[in-house]
């Protein structure tokens, strides 16, 4: 069980976190026909436990319309580094400062359906936090507890062949939100690849 008796047990846990990401090298992907993106896992401090922060998109934008998501979107030219744009992206979609992240490192990339190539990166964020939201481009948001994707909780699972490769898609329910599809992916192998490890 995720629970921690203060708050510096939380500090010491994502102090592992970034420790194991550090020695685990990322899985990349190289695929050049792939639009590049990057998203953040944002980890914050309540109820004693580990929660993420997943937004859920409005009907307005270009890709993932009404689905939960994390924070992140695709890399701009301005953008030195793909955590330059996930911390970038997270300001404007949900105004988290970007020197109010502290970075923990960087997880595996993903392929999306939609044809992105998606760096992640994990950080911690303050909770509470004052949230500004984009509502062009985020309809809600909520703090769902990293345990729920440690513990495999998801109400479904189907398999998808993509290119090629078989995929487990995942179907959790939260407090009235869906995550499935990449965003449940990511949390899902975070979850066994690093968190897991952490717990050891």
């Amino acid at each position: 069980m995720l629970t921690f008796s203060d708050y510096n047990e939380f500090v010491s846990f994502c102090d592992r976190i970034k420790k194991i990401l550090q020695q685990r090298p990322p899985r990349e992907i190289e695929r050049k026909s792939l639009k590049d993106a990057a998203v953040l896992i944002p980890i914050l401090f309540k109820d004693n436990q580990p929660y993420v922060l997943v937004t859920k998109r409005t009907n307005n934008v270009s890709t993932h319309k009404g689905e939960v998501s994390l924070p992140g979107g695709g890399i701009d030219e301005e953008d030195t580094t793909p955590l330059d744009t996930a911390l970038r992206e997270t300001f404007e979609e949900v105004g988290i400062s970007p020197q109010d992240v502290t970075v923990l490192g960087e997880f595996d990339h993903f392929i999306s359906i939609y044809g992105f190539h998606v760096y992640t990166f994990v950080g911690t964020i303050p909770y509470p936090y004052q949230l500004t939201i984009n509502h062009d481009e985020i309809e809600s948001y909520t703090e769902i507890p990293l345990s729920l994707f440690v513990e495999e909780k998801y109400d479904d699972v189907q398999y998808y062949t993509y290119e090629g490769t078989p995929y487990a898609i995942y179907y959790y329910h939260y407090n009235g939100y869906t995550i499935w599809g990449l965003t449940a992916r990511i949390l899902t192998d975070f979850a066994r690849k690093v968190i897991k490890k952490v717990m050891l």
